[in-house]
């Protein structure tokens, strides 16, 4: 699958460097994810290419959004350059999709599903529904606040062991009892060379104080009208955050049936750490909603039927 740089320009975020994995203009569906803290597009790179995703590959096109200044070798953003909010960054996925002619899935994690959350409140047409892996709900804490403050000012002369290792505490919590945490350790070192080598700090640390700005979507929630699978690992950083919005959704929606909600056990980092379990629970959520009816599932026991719910496939031993 042919992958490039494409720019969008948006009216709140100013220019998003994405990268497009196939060709956009002959799409049946499109998969757009959002990175999290410390990330960018290739983030999503081995996830995509996991031999459990090959099914869900061979049949989408995948637009990765980078948000302002974190694609590859970018340079520090300009000074006079207002990083957006999360609301505006939200909002710049309408400009991102306009020229996309069919159906679209969203897949965010961390801040990215933050982000994802807030433009699928606006219920954008091409929307059919996201996978919210790691999200947040609420406004950070005083602790969260003071610690990203700290951090933030640790980046102002290039990328500092402790923040390093705070982004690799954020995104990858707890590995030491993933089932191959040697593969995570691998994943978690070649983090710490991005970080150095092709990510630009300043840029990062406008991503973390747009991130620790945040507002509430919790108290939101009620106005959600497309379907969401909320995952988390239930050794993540923000595992119980995940559980305040999925506890708030389902107060506020009527329709209990458009929140999904999968916790994998002994897992910190989901994408990662469960490649297989999220490539399952992902083509499951995408064929509930209409799209990929005829792709095989990848590795699931016969006695796991199509009409199986997350909680049970929580339950399985896949």
């Amino acid at each position: 699958m042919a992958s490039s740089i494409v720019a969008f320009d948006t009216q709140k975020a100013g220019t998003l460097n994405c990268q497009v994995d196939g060709d956009l203009a002959s799409a049946s569906v499109v998969i757009l994810t959002v990175h999290d803290l410390g990330c960018n597009s290739t983030s999503w790179n081995n996830f995509v290419k996991h031999p459990s995703m090959a099914e869900i590959t061979k049949r989408v096109v995948y637009l990765h959004v980078n948000v302002p200044g974190h694609e590859e070798g970018a340079s520090a953003l300009p000074a006079d350059f207002k990083f957006p909010s999360m609301d505006d960054l939200a909002a710049s996925l309408d400009d991102v999709c306009a020229k996309v002619q069919c159906p679209i899935i969203g897949l965010g994690e961390g801040a990215g599903a933050n982000i994802l959350a807030r433009w699928v409140l606006s219920a954008p047409k091409q929307l059919l529904g996201a996978v919210l892996i790691h999200c947040t709900s609420t406004t950070a804490g005083y602790l969260e606040s003071m610690k990203d403050k700290n951090i933030n000012w640790k980046l102002l002369g290039g990328m500092h062991p402790s923040a390093e290792n705070y982004l690799v505490m954020h995104r990858f919590g707890d590995f030491s009892h993933a089932k191959d945490a040697e593969q995570v350790k691998g994943v978690i070192d070649d983090f710490h060379t991005q970080l150095n080598s092709t990510m630009n700090s300043v840029n990062i640390r406008n991503f973390i104080n747009c991130f620790v700005n945040r507002s509430n979507i919790a108290e939101k929630m009620g106005s959600l009208t497309l379907p969401i699978l909320i995952i988390t690992g239930a050794k993540a950083s923000h595992n119980h955050t995940v559980h305040t919005l999925y506890n708030a959704a389902i107060r506020a929606v009527s329709d209990r049936q458009k929140v999904e909600f999968l916790e994998v056990p002994d897992i910190a980092n989901v994408v990662e750490g469960a490649p297989h379990k999220l490539a399952e629970s992902l083509q499951y959520f995408m064929q509930g909603r209409g799209v990929l009816g005829g792709a095989p599932m990848p590795n699931v026991p016969s006695s796991i039927k199509s009409g199986t719910t997350m909680g049970q496939l929580d339950k399985s031993d896949l």
